[in-house]
């Protein structure tokens, strides 16, 4: 898929590769230094593209048996879990030099561990959860021996080990199936959150009650039969987390989660309204935060509740995971409007905490602790100066396109699965010229491997296109103080005259943003000590995507951050069902 241009990040346009329901496509991130491989739903990345930042997708199609077609999806879903095992891998060895820093490592058991931010210190002798999963005396003897063994284990086996050095996992390709590290550190927080869940079981603490969303109204109370499905899936939550327990063999997360989950639905079913545990939300935020207008807060309250609806409707349609995470998921969404946050994936509850229940533990046996923080600096700074090169960014070398054909070319060199070719491969070397998106979308549109190409128009596009007047079309919307689609929003600079309608006024127009954005600067400057130069810094970005107007070149096209479900052209719907 060849993805238009716009102001932002996405001056030069985008590539993305569309397999079944999925799209693959890499994004670089400053914060990491990575660029990552993106696994994301047709129906987000299009929303996301074609409708918030207004953008063009021109889809080109290969023709594809089912066996073909499988091979290429799994081979870019290796691809895929290869980068976030390194990523994650990364994360666990920087958590392992932070932890052996001497100033932390002497209260190392005071250190926050993800997930114990929902639980006070305070003993809870009134707490149901004894009562609910009523162990036996011989489980409860199990259960027992396990909290030993669990803190023979931290107390002993993770700080007495020899300080073998970690084998770090194979980076010279990413195609290379790689293995997650454990570290001490790792293994601590496993241990400890395993020996946390037994502990809660036999004497359960009070809940951190600021940590649970508690939704007040009607509308969020439980009926009868919603608390009879709310205990039925509690029950069987229970039954999987004393199997969990019991056999020991479920991950420390599992555990966790299983727990918090029978918890919320408890403070549910007493309460009879829809409680939910918070999330701390991090990672990238394109947009940073804004106060909505009041009549665009009206209308994304109504269309939640229209959502809201239907997701509590699946969510009471039966027992599953996959039920329980789609409904968090949303709640996750939700929470994260109310608080004006932005939303990040990921469903683990990861409200950071301390242990209630902290052991006693002597770590002053390691016998040289200073060359273990030497070591794990230096592996955490060596892997992720290796990571970094294998997924490294370059504007032109190595950018959103080029590097989808280096993937493919790396996995298929002859353009071949199996014996079944798909395409001519397209080398990623700056000197075809395919680093430019459109380039290579031309290329793609005479390949003889190509066998349809189609066009996703952005959302402006869609409603000008139900325009039958031509002054309305080409006059009243171009000109961005009388458009009716187009309102100024947060994502955008300020700017007169759209300019992608047409190609020989283009420079007539792109000269009149330009003297705008002069003005528009100008005064930007005098109010600069008041707005901190934001209106100057919105001034120059005007002038900047002005400039490429005045040779015939568009880029600015508009955002749509704030549209309402029903702003969106029925059209829109008919071109995603094709």
């Amino acid at each position: 898929m060849y993805i238009d241009s716009n102001s932002g990040q996405s001056s030069g346009g985008h590539s993305a590769l569309l397999l079944g329901d999925r799209v693959y496509h890499l994004q670089y991130s400053f914060d990491d230094q990575i660029f990552h491989i993106v696994r994301e739903s047709w129906n987000d990345f299009r929303f996301q593209y074609g409708v918030i930042e207004n953008r063009n997708i021109e889809f080109y199609k290969w023709n594809l048996s089912p066996s073909a077609k499988q091979t290429l999806r799994q081979k870019w879903n290796e691809l895929y879990l290869v980068q976030e095992t390194h990523i994650q891998n990364q994360k666990v060895l920087e958590e392992d030099s932070e932890s052996n820093e001497p100033q932390k490592k002497e209260n190392i058991f005071q250190n926050t561990r993800i997930g114990f931010g929902y639980f006070t210190t305070i003993l809870d002798p009134n707490s149901p959860i004894p009562k609910l999963f009523h162990f036996q005396r011989e489980e409860l003897k199990n259960t027992k021996s396990q909290l030993e063994q669990l803190k023979l284990n931290i107390s002993g086996k993770i700080f007495n080990q020899t300080n073998e050095p970690i084998l770090l996992p194979d980076t010279s390709s990413p195609l290379r199936l790689v293995s997650s590290i454990q570290t001490k550190t790792n293994q601590l927080i496993q241990w400890e959150r395993k020996f946390f869940v037994r502990k809660f079981l036999q004497t359960p603490v009070l809940l951190y009650e600021q940590a649970f969303v508690t939704l007040e109204g009607k509308e969020f109370n439980l009926t009868n039969e919603e608390i009879h499905i709310y205990k039925d899936y509690q029950s069987k939550l229970i039954k999987e987390l004393k199997t969990c327990i019991l056999s020991n063999e479920c991950q420390d997360w599992e555990e966790l989660t299983l727990l918090l989950r029978v918890l919320y639905l408890e403070k549910s079913i007493g309460s009879k309204q829809i409680v939910f545990p918070k999330k701390n939300f991090t990672g990238f935020s394109y947009l940073e935060f804004t106060e909505l207008p009041s009549g665009v807060l009206n209308t994304k309250m109504n269309e939640y509740a229209v959502l809201f609806l239907e997701k509590r409707k699946d969510f009471l349609s039966g027992y599953h995971p996959i039920q329980f995470y789609n409904w968090e998921t949303f709640l996750s969404h939700y929470q994260s409007f109310m608080d004006g946050l932005t939303y990040t994936e990921g469903i683990e509850f990861n409200l950071v905490g301390k242990n209630p229940y902290p052991l006693d533990t002597n770590i002053s046996q390691n016998t040289n602790p200073e060359l273990t923080i030497t070591e794990s600096q230096n592996q955490a700074e060596i892997y992720t100066k290796k990571i970094q090169n294998l997924y490294s960014y370059n504007l032109i070398f190595q950018n959103c396109t080029n590097e989808l054909f280096y993937y493919l070319n790396l996995m298929f060199p002859d353009g071949k699965i199996g014996g079944e070719q798909f395409w001519d491969p397209l080398s990623n070397s700056i000197f075809g010229l395919n680093f430019i998106p459109s380039v290579a979308a031309m290329k793609l549109s005479s390949d003889k491997f190509t066998k349809e190409i189609k066009l996703y128009p952005s959302y402006r596009n869609l409603k000008r296109n139900n325009l039958k007047v031509w002054e309305e079309k080409y006059i009243v919307e171009r000109f961005v103080p009388t458009s009716k689609i187009y309102r100024p929003n947060p994502m955008d600079h300020s700017f007169l005259f759209f300019t992608e309608e047409s190609i020989w006024n283009r420079p007539i127009f792109g000269f009149a943003n330009a003297v705008y954005g002069l003005g528009y600067t100008g005064i930007g400057l005098i109010k600069s000590p008041i707005d901190k130069g934001r209106n100057f810094s919105k001034g120059t970005e005007t002038i900047f995507y002005s400039l490429p107007e005045l040779f015939f070149f568009n880029i600015r096209k508009g955002h749509f951050p704030l549209i309402a479900a029903e702003e969106i052209p029925e059209e829109y719907y008919h071109n995603e069902s094709q």
